[in-house]
């Protein structure tokens, strides 16, 4: 009898570690939080996907280029306004409707500074 308390905790711990390594290790290891800010903006966002970091860092880029656009409306500053411009360069849709004017990105924030990511 005393063997197969014996053996049921062994099996169950073996089994625990097997979940631990299949299931919980590979999720801690594949999230973890970033942080980029400029100026008074900061964002903060999560690679929970290795394929998708390209998709993910653009979408954070464009979040604080949104940010970015809210400031510049309240006080316009050349720092910001140039950043503003290197993210739509970089990051943004870039249809050339808007072309690279900060005046006309921030018009058109929105459409320009998409951050939505489409997953399969």
């Amino acid at each position: 009898m005393e063997e197969r308390r014996t053996a049921a905790w062994v099996l169950g711990i073996i089994g625990l570690g097997v979940i631990f390594f299949t299931v919980i290790l590979p999720e801690i290891r594949f999230r973890s939080t970033q942080t980029i800010s400029f100026k008074n903006c900061t964002v903060h966002f999560e690679y929970w996907d290795k394929g998708l970091v390209p998709d993910i860092y653009r979408a954070a880029q464009n979040k604080l280029g949104l940010c970015l656009c809210n400031i510049y409306q309240q006080k316009p500053d050349t720092s910001i306004g140039n950043h503003i411009i290197q993210i739509y360069r970089q990051y943004g849709n870039n249809d050339d409707s808007t072309g690279y004017n900060v005046d006309s990105i921030i018009k058109y924030k929105n459409a320009v500074l998409d951050t939505l990511i489409l997953v399969d």
